[in-house]
């Protein structure tokens, strides 16, 4: 349903004083950028670092809690974020999550305990929760819908840039200066986009829901979901932990891992129970799920992170399988990461030019499956240049559509403003969900035909080297000579294995992407009347 027609009408007369344009637009989009590169960096600088933390706090036992605590607060809070931005203003809450941020990352570098820093990722976590919704909200206010998609497709540029930069930059702070830098990095970076904010960003109301109308602020934030959002935090722990445990910390037939799965399916029930109850007032509106577009797009975000780190975390162990250290796989796998922005940014400028999106929404994903298939073929000889094609062919096209996912929402929404930021946030948490679940597929796929290659090309090894060529790469070039081909052999043959799980995945992206509404961005701005937020 629309919004009422007055309401419409008052975004309209309102745009002007609210639409950035010029240099104002460009400082505030560099702000923006700079955000977005503080929490996507947070996802994988720390992962080089981490076997430095276990040496300097001796706590082995509990490293997988740097990178859970902040998975966990990340993606349980970001649903509820999206409702408190249809109450705030989007720029108070944009600012007071980079605060959060940076006070996390303080925290975090001054941390003198392996408790201090866990609590410091998890604060950290809160902030990036409602950064990345907040500037999703924040452009669907300030900007023209047209002129969107350019911006979108700088945010994917960042997002691939940074998984490159970050495993690069941790190992460098860690290995050269102090892996507390892999934190104090974001107080500068943070620092400028909170400059940003106060300076170049419209003060913009939320867009009005009519059940607030005659609410006081105090009764408007005591009408928001909160126990929803205790249930939605409670379930994705639940759900998270035992991923991340399972087959790496614990066996995945463990009975904490069952314990937890149980637990969440229990949890999740009582959430959707809750939030059908709680009709249009609820964290999640249900009728969203019964939006074509939304189940498309958000579906599609999942499908596109399985995708994405199938690729971004195997990857490098296919070159450092073959001999080269860490840090020179990083740089090995920078013709996919450049692809993905280039593809990202040649979406978006043609998205631009024609204000269609539908088409490389289905077309992007088919051409990162004939990539991600291809790399299935790869072995212990695959020509290096070979295989770079490859990459660049599967970077290409999961570019072209990553997010254009979200500027279909955007456009979707454009004549029912209000639902934007929970719509937003919908998609943003199904798209990390995918990455978290993503990486547990391929870890068990991967640990699975480890197992199995291992006994079939390498079982003359003694077992206390079988054991440890699956607990690390490295150790195969311990090995003498004779044994190494067969080890490499095994590690490359179950790598592959890894990479068709993307094949599949982009499969679906497509598939999903034929749901979702083929709006012209140019037509459609139009036609709904509203460009910008209220001032």
């Amino acid at each position: 349903m629309a919004e009422p027609k007055e309401v419409t009408t008052q975004y309209a007369v309102a745009k002007a004083s609210t639409i950035l344009t010029g240099r104002k637009l460009v400082l505030a989009h560099i702000g923006f950028l700079l955000s977005v590169l503080c929490f996507s960096l947070d996802q994988t600088i720390v992962t080089t670092a981490l076997p430095k933390l276990a040496s300097e706090f001796r706590a082995l036992d509990r490293l997988p809690w740097v990178v859970t605590a902040y998975l966990l607060t990340t993606a349980g809070l970001m649903l509820f974020f999206g409702q408190i931005l249809t109450i705030a203003r989007a720029k108070w809450i944009y600012v007071t999550c980079i605060i959060i941020f940076e006070c996390g990352s303080i925290v975090c570098g001054v941390a003198r305990s392996m408790d201090v820093l866990i609590f410091g990722r998890a604060v950290q976590g809160v902030g990036a929760a409602g950064m990345f919704t907040s500037i999703i909200t924040i452009l669907s206010q300030i900007t023209d819908l047209s002129t969107r998609p350019l911006l979108f497709g700088t945010f994917g540029a960042v997002f691939g840039c940074s998984s490159v930069l970050g495993p690069l930059l941790g190992g460098a702070f860690t290995d050269h200066v102090t892996w507390r830098w892999c934190f104090f990095i974001n107080l500068p970076l943070g620092g400028l986009s909170l400059l940003a904010a106060l300076a170049f960003q419209p003060n913009t109301l939320p867009p009005r829901k009519s059940y607030y109308a005659s609410m006081t602020t105090f009764q408007k934030w005591a009408s928001l979901d909160w126990f929803g959002g205790v249930l939605s935090l409670a379930s994705i722990i639940c759900l998270l932990l035992p991923l991340q445990w399972g087959g790496v910390t614990k066996p995945w037939d463990d009975k904490a891992v069952i314990a937890l799965f149980v637990t969440f399916g229990v949890i999740f029930i009582a959430f959707i129970t809750w939030e059908y109850h709680k009709g249009e007032r609820a964290m999640l509106p249900l009728s969203l799920l019964r939006n074509r577009t939304q189940v498309g797009a958000s579906g599609g975000a999942f499908m596109a992170r399985i995708a994405f780190l199938s690729a971004t975390y195997y990857l490098p162990f296919y070159y450092q399988a073959k001999g080269r250290s860490a840090s020179q796989s990083g740089i090995d796998v920078i013709p996919f990461m450049l692809s993905i922005v280039l593809g990202s940014l040649i979406g978006s400028t043609l998205v631009k030019r024609t204000g269609h999106y539908w088409t490389l929404l289905v077309t992007g994903p088919l051409i990162g499956a004939v990539g991600a298939g291809l790399m299935f073929t790869v072995d212990e000889t695959t020509p290096t240049p070979k295989l770079i094609g490859y990459q660049i062919l599967f970077g290409i096209g999961s570019g072209l559509a990553v997010q254009l996912a979200m500027l279909s929402i955007q456009a979707e929404y454009a004549d029912r403003v209000s639902l934007i930021p929970q719509a937003s946030s919908f998609n943003q948490f199904c798209q990390m969900l995918g990455g978290a679940i993503g990486v547990a597929i391929a870890g068990t796929i991967f640990s699975n035909q480890l197992s199995k290659n291992l006994d079939i090309y390498a079982h003359s090894l003694p077992p206390n080297i079988i054991h440890g060529v699956k607990q690390s790469v490295t150790v195969i070039f311990e090995l003498p000579p004779e044994m190494r081909a067969a080890a490499v052999k095994a590690y490359i043959k179950s790598l592959d294995y890894v990479f068709i799980l993307a094949v599949p995945a982009c499969g679906v992206w497509a598939l999903l992407g034929l749901m979702v509404r083929n709006w012209n961005l140019k037509r459609r701005a139009g036609e709904t009347g509203y460009r910008g937020g209220v001032q």
